[in-house]
């Protein structure tokens, strides 16, 4: 495959890994030959809190994010704006895997760009202890701005690929950014809920409440009404992703911890609170 004249280089910013974790920042750069033509710069609304170790690293609080739009406003804008270019990241199956596992979880269906890595390619031609996007743009003195921002280390990336390009001359193959698997081809496979369960699946669909009977870790049980949303498989466990009413937002519950199951189809429709 030719090298292409139009691409997007992008990055995003989250709650933590995926199939779990929520989407809370993406930063993009449109290329056109070797300009910038465009850029796409989003903070992003999580619908629930964002973990203390997580803001430590990206330093983006609740607080800055409380007054952004949600993922299903945002991500058929960026979809939008992307067209059918390729897409270019440092690790992209993070990234497009964030990508995939949203629009599962709103029932979107992901869109089939090409992706394609930078983290492939510098394995591939440079002779590393650390590939890390940090590291590399330490050693080749590339403006990095802020470290573990979208659409900063979007830009960094875009550097380091055109780095990559001068180091190898006419050797680059545009081979080494990988095969161009589709984003959609990211999207995980939906867990089997066993029948004692079948319950919460069948309200995702309706968005219709229940109240379980959930065993903590710590052994102690609780009752909750909750909206279930999504299940993904983590490790050995399918884990359900629903809203609390108590709380106000969405949380993670192991499913076979879930000990009792009762249908609550009068309770209020899910309205997440923006300041945790």
């Amino acid at each position: 495959m030719e090298f292409p004249r139009d691409f997007v280089v992008f990055d995003t910013e989250t709650t933590g890994m995926p199939p779990g974790a929520r989407l809370v920042e993406i930063g993009a750069i449109k290329v056109r030959g070797h300009s910038i033509v465009d850029r796409f710069e989003r903070l992003i609304f999580p619908e629930q809190p964002i973990p203390e170790r997580v803001i430590a690293i990206h330093g983006i609080s609740d607080q800055a994010v409380e007054a952004a739009a949600t993922a299903s406003e945002v991500l058929p804008e960026f979809f939008q704006w992307i067209g059918k270019f390729p897409l270019i990241g440092h690790n992209v199956s993070f990234d497009a895997s964030m990508l995939a596992v949203e629009c599962l979880r709103l029932g979107m269906t992901a869109p089939e760009n090409p992706t394609f890595c930078t983290l492939s390619a510098s394995r591939r031609l440079l002779q590393r202890r650390s590939h890390s996007l940090q590291n590399l743009a330490t050693e080749f003195r590339l403006v990095s701005g802020r470290s573990h921002r979208a659409s900063d280390d979007a830009e960094t990336t875009l550097q380091l690929l055109w780095k990559l390009q001068e180091i190898s001359g006419s050797a680059f193959r545009f081979r080494y950014l990988g095969r161009g698997k589709p984003l959609m081809q990211f999207t995980p496979i939906q867990p089997q809920l066993p029948n004692s369960k079948q319950y919460l699946q069948q309200a995702t669909i309706g968005a219709e409440a229940a109240e379980i009977h959930y065993r903590l870790a710590n052994g102690n049980m609780i009752q909750a009404r909750v909206t279930p949303r999504y299940f993904y498989q983590s490790q050995s466990h399918i884990v359900m992703e629903a809203y609390c009413h108590m709380a106000g937002y969405y949380k993670s519950y192991r499913l076979e911890r879930i000990q009792a199951v009762y249908p609550c189809p009068d309770a209020p429709a899910p309205h997440v609170r923006r300041s945790f």
